[in-house]
């Protein structure tokens, strides 16, 4: 990386050296665990043997190692090290990053020790989403994009969240989590991430709330009745980290709220939302886009539509303004299997205009 090499004269951006974890004097590890090639521990504070963080890294063969954690609160953040540097402490470094092809998102990494530099990462449960789904994190410095193949993160996340999960209740939460080890602990930062499921982030809680309560007002708005809301821990991989979920049947409703600075642009919000949906879809598949007003109110809209064999999955979006900033993203998923010959269960029909509309008007 160009600002990077001229810090540290030496080439490229790395992770932590999976095993070679040094831990200090005032953190321990108490669990141990194994998952594919990322090694994890869960620390406490050996100070008042208070839960800590969970930390996970795995080594490339570039050379290259990548570390996760996740601490009490439910923070996150990546560390970034080689043996071969010679960094100055508390240097900070800008940085942007992206996963697969979505927008570029600011970040700085700070200097921890020599050999180690880290990242945090916004308290963002789509930002996750798409961690624990994605194939490829690219970090850039101005000048190079260096590549992390995200290979097994969303088991890794999942096996995160039950560490802290486990080990919070086992040890209780230090009320500042200490650093586990050299290129591994961040400073904690406002809201939660809610990785594997995991219990919500005090911080988070009042968009939770907040996302549910839309979400109630946007199913009333649209006549939609009989859908249950779904906990994180019980919905499958894709929604998880969203903050309100409910089914019936064949259709899924979510509501969903990024805050200023939680994303590049609208435009760049809905792009990362239909690529994700074309590489589920196994069948062909086509997709949409259209900005509209409804009751005062700019809408950002769009449809994906997959077909495969007898089953077809119709996904709309809506983003619409947030008055205290920010935007809301709703959407609406229904899925209908059925042949010439056979039933084809559908959910009741939900018009775009009435979709729009609700929408529209859930956000007050």
């Amino acid at each position: 990386m160009g600002t990077l090499r001229k810090s540290i004269a030496a080439a490229g951006i790395a992770a932590i050296c999976s095993g070679l974890l040094s831990i200090p004097a005032e953190a321990r590890s108490v669990d141990h665990f194994r998952l594919g090639g990322w090694l994890g521990d869960a620390y406490v504070d050996d100070a008042n043997n208070r839960f800590s963080s969970c930390v996970a890294s795995a080594q490339y063969r570039s050379g290259i190692a990548m570390s996760v954690q996740v601490d009490g609160n439910y923070n996150w953040f990546i560390g970034f090290s080689s043996s071969s540097w010679n960094m100055t402490v508390g240097q900070t470094i800008p940085l942007q990053y992206r996963i697969d092809r979505g927008a570029w998102q600011q970040a700085s990494g700070e200097v921890r020790t020599a050999t180690m530099v880290h990242m945090q990462m916004p308290a963002n449960g789509y930002l996750v989403r798409r961690f624990r789904r994605g194939r490829l994190l690219q970090v850039f410095d101005g000048s190079n994009t260096y590549e992390f193949r995200l290979t097994g993160t969303s088991k890794l996340m999942a096996r995160l969240g039950r560490c802290v999960a486990i080990n919070s209740a086992r040890f209780g939460v230090a009320s500042a989590p200490a650093a586990p080890a050299p290129g591994t602990s961040a400073p904690s930062q406002p809201g939660g991430a809610q990785p594997g499921g995991a219990q919500t982030a005090p911080a988070s809680s009042a968009l939770q709330i907040e996302a549910t309560q839309a979400l109630f007002n946007l199913m009333t708005q649209a006549g939609l009745s009989g859908l249950k809301l779904i906990p994180d821990q019980d919905r499958e991989d894709s929604l998880k980290g969203l903050y309100a979920v409910a089914k019936k049947d064949g259709r899924t409703v979510v509501a969903h709220i990024f805050e200023p600075g939680g994303y590049a642009s609208e435009q760049d919000l809905m792009a990362q939302i239909i690529a994700d949906s074309a590489k589920n879809c196994e069948g062909s598949f086509r997709s949409g886009t259209e900005q509209t007003s409804e009751a005062g109110k700019r809408l950002f809209t769009s449809y994906a539509r997959c077909t495969s064999g007898d089953t077809e999955l119709v996904e709309r979006v809506a983003i619409v303004p947030r008055a205290a900033g920010g935007i809301f993203v709703y959407g609406v998923s229904d899925r209908t299997t059925g042949t010439a010959n056979g039933p084809n269960l559908s959910p009741p029909e939900l018009t775009d205009p009435d979709f729009y509309r609700a929408a529209a008007e859930a956000a007050n």
